[in-house]
């Protein structure tokens, strides 16, 4: 399963964290590559997300990456910088939500959390 974990203080959002695989490499293999569609969906956006923090906006942005990980923390960026990067974050933030709506109508409500759940952590 993905795990997203969007930081958040108050309205700002101070990055995420993404841990894991929808299924497993086993699991793809015996289902077919529709599922992988979702770890490949999760990865654009992110990395989109990030790509547009660091090429576009020209932030200095503390981010770690590996296989079915990546963690963004803004907490070293100014005020000024935390905001232009809102857009991003929250673009990333409903394009997911939007992701797990599309998953629940093709499998159904309950089934969608096996593969992916997004939590918002309010942190200090």
């Amino acid at each position: 399963m993905i795990k997203i974990r969007i930081f958040k203080k108050d309205d700002l959002r101070l990055g995420f964290k993404i841990e894991g695989h929808a299924l497993s490499r086993s699991e793809i293999e015996k289902s077919g590559n529709a599922y992988d569609l979702i770890c490949n969906s999760v990865s654009v956006l992110s990395q989109g997300a990030l790509i547009g923090m660091e090429e576009v906006l020209k932030l200095d942005i503390k981010y770690e990456i590996n296989d079915g990980f990546l963690h963004i923390n803004l907490s070293n960026l100014k005020i000024e910088d935390l905001e232009k990067c809102q857009v991003l974050l929250l673009t990333f933030e409903k394009s997911i939500e939007s992701l797990i709506e599309s998953l629940k109508l093709t499998f159904g409500s309950k089934k969608d959390s096996e593969y992916i759940r997004l939590l918002k952590k309010e942190v200090q």
